[in-house]
Parts: C-alpha cells; sequence; structure tokens
C-alpha cells in the first residue's frame, strides 16, 4: 500500500458535528476496518518480528452522506481516514476524499482527492485486492500514479455491460502554473457473466527536478490491460502494464526508461468460509534504469461472518540488478529494501468491517 503521506484534517469533527445536528442535516455514516497482523519480515538489513496494520485491508475510518435529490439525481461526499490499529494512532497518510453528483441513467461527477480511473480498472485484476503484499502495489505502479489530490472524475453508468471512466488533476497548482504532476488517466470496461476486460491509460506531466532551465514539462505514459475470467469458483487474472517516459519523485530520483510488467493471478472459493489466493508479477525494464525483478503473493483467507476474517499472506520479491535509478521493490512499503536484497515477510492476521 501506498499511503504514505502526511494527513490532518478537521472533517472528522465536522462529521460529529454534522450527527449531531439538526434532524433536516444529512445522516453521516460512520463505517471502515481494523486490521491488524503478527508480521515476520525481512527487509532493508532487518529481521523483524512485529504487530503491524492492514496487512490484508487498509484501517481506516469512512464517512459517507448521501442525499437523495430526486429525477434520478444524488449527492454524496466520502472522506476515508487511515488508522493505524498497531498503535491506535491516527495514520500519516490520505485516502480518498470527495463530494459526488450522480444520475443513476448517466453516472457521476466527483472533485476531490480521488483514486485513479485506471486504478479503479486494473484494480479488480489485482486477486489480493491491494492488500499490503501486493505485488500489484508494490512492484506495478512503484513510480505510476494512482491516487491523486486536486482531481476531477468521471464514471458512467453501465451501459450493456460497458462503463467508461475519466480523471483529470490539476497538479500542484502552483504559482508558475506548471502544472506540475498533472495527470489525465482515462479508460473502460467490459463485464459479462464471467468476463471482466479494461483498458486504461495515465499520462503525467512532470517539472524535470535537475534541470530547473527546462520550461516545459516532462511527461510519463502508463497502459493498462486486464482480464479476469470466472470457471466456476476460480477466477484466474491478468495485468498487461506498458509503461515509458520520465518518471521522478522529487528530491530522490527521476530517470527516463520503458519496459512492461506483467500480471498473472487467481483467486479460488473453496467454499462459503474458506478463499485462496495467488499473484506473480514480472517486471521487464528495456533499457536497464530499473531492476528486472519478480513478486509473488500467495494468501488464504477464512470468514467467520461477512465482516469477520482472519488471513495468512505470504510475500517476497526477487530483484534483479540494480538499475541507475537504485530501485529495489518492496514487499511492503514499511521497509525498503537495500541493493540487491531480495525481502520476504509471512503475515498472520485478524479484520473487522464495521
Amino acid at each position: 500500500m501506498r499511503d504514505n503521506q502526511s494527513y490532518r484534517t478537521p472533517l472528522a469533527l465536522a462529521a460529529t458535528l454534522l450527527m449531531a445536528g439538526a434532524p433536516a442535516m444529512a445522516q453521516v455514516t460512520i463505517s471502515g476496518y481494523v486490521d491488524a497482523a503478527l508480521e515476520h519480515i525481512s527487509s532493508g538489513g532487518k529481521t523483524l518480528n512485529r504487530l503491524s496494520s492492514g496487512g490484508l485491508t487498509t484501517s481506516r475510518l469512512e464517512f459517507t452522506a448521501k442525499e437523495d435529490l430526486g429525477n434520478g439525481l444524488s449527492a454524496k461526499i466520502r472522506h476515508e481516514m487511515i488508522l493505524n490499529a498497531d498503535t491506535g494512532v491516527m495514520g500519516t497518510n490520505s485516502r480518498e476524499t470527495y463530494v459526488q453528483l450522480a444520475h443513476k441513467d448517466w453516472g457521476d461527477i466527483n472533485l476531490g482527492r480521488l483514486n485513479l480511473s485506471s486504478y479503479n480498472l486494473y484494480g479488480y485484476a489485482d486477486p489480493t485486492y491491494g492488500s499490503s503484499y501486493s505485488p500489484v502495489n508494490n512492484m506495478m505502479v512503484f513510480y505510476a500514479p494512482w491516487r491523486e489530490s486536486n482531481a476531477v472524475s468521471f464514471n458512467s453508468a453501465n451501459f450493456s455491460g460497458f462503463q467508461f471512466r475519466a480523471t483529470v488533476t490539476a497538479g500542484q497548482e502552483d504559482s508558475l502554473n506548471t502544472k506540475n504532476g498533472r495527470v489525465v488517466s482515462v479508460g473502460a470496461s467490459y463485464m459479462n457473466g464471467p468476463l471482466y476486460l479494461s483498458l486504461a491509460t495515465d499520462t503525467q506531466d512532470k517539472t524535470n527536478i535537475f534541470d530547473k532551465t527546462k520550461t516545459k514539462n516532462e511527461s510519463s505514459h502508463d497502459t493498462y490491460l486486464s482480464a479476469v475470467y470466472r470457471i466456476g469458483d476460480v477466477e484466474l487474472t491478468g495485468i498487461l502494464h506498458d509503461y515509458r517516459g520520465y518518471y521522478a519523485y522529487a528530491p530522490y530520483v527521476a530517470f527516463d526508461t520503458h519496459g512492461t510488467s506483467v500480471q498473472l493471478g487467481t483467486r479460488i472459493k473453496l467454499n462459503q468460509s474458506w478463499r485462496l489466493f495467488a499473484s506473480v508479477v514480472r517486471r521487464d525494464d528495456a533499457t536497464g534504469a530499473l531492476a528486472d525483478s519478480t513478486g509473488v503473493a500467495l494468501g488464504t483467507t477464512y470468514n467467520f461472518s461477512p465482516r469477520t476474517t482472519v488471513y495468512a499472506t505470504y510475500g517476497t520479491v526477487r530483484n534483479g540488478a540494480t538499475g541507475s535509478a537504485g530501485a529495489q521493490y518492496p514487499i511492503d512499503w514499511g521497509l525498503s529494501p537495500k541493493a540487491g536484497e531480495n525481502p520476504e515477510g509471512y503475515m498472520f492476521g485478524l479484520r473487522h468491517a464495521f
């Protein structure tokens, strides 16, 4: 998971005031997850036995309010706050916060901090659903954009199995109007019976972090083709990712590169309680700027009820030779591996939804 930015907001207080207000005010629903796990992990030159948060699902509070406006229209707000289940304090990270206007026959428009259209499309093909050891999150979109601020999105209604999505962000909105970090994300999906297909592309503009004399933004391009096919209680998943262009994380690293990454995986329903999942990602860089690496996640879940789940997960990344950017892919974002290191971890956890 890449929820790694400092985030403090008074919106939680505002939600509390809304619930305590007059009956005519919108009702706010509080939901979320608390997920904690015992973990044995080797990464960053360390081997740790620890209690960690969000092994299967990011621990969080979710505030949602919705109003029916009539004639098929509705309005909605949503705010997600990260929790650290291991310490009991608010997390130093940020998730989605948005206001939405929707029509049942046409779709919805959203404004705020949003997951990109691409992430909502290829995310369905991630067998781990973005868990802590997900190689899709930790390798495939390692340098790519996926959740952005200052965003506007449109999601169409479903027309005979087809749906269209688009997201545009304003970037940093700096005084020089460079639009540094601006993203355009568009895609479409098709779902019919056991088959799911999607295609999405992202273009991100970046200011060159090492050459401030360049007035024209650099750009990166990421394209995702994903598929899921269900055979009885078995789902087979795949994602093909093509990347090319300028990738930068100021002030640490910037490089031009292109290459591909491929994910193959499965989700298996054994019975009403037991599930198995597996995901493998192979990343190959055509220029040598990044390491050629393979990531694996294997896991099982047992549902005591629709809200309470225990799980066990194994993850590893076999990192190839380090490229010029020095990328060493992690199995989770808590510990960054050293050069040439192959991080590995085991996790046994409990998740409860409320």
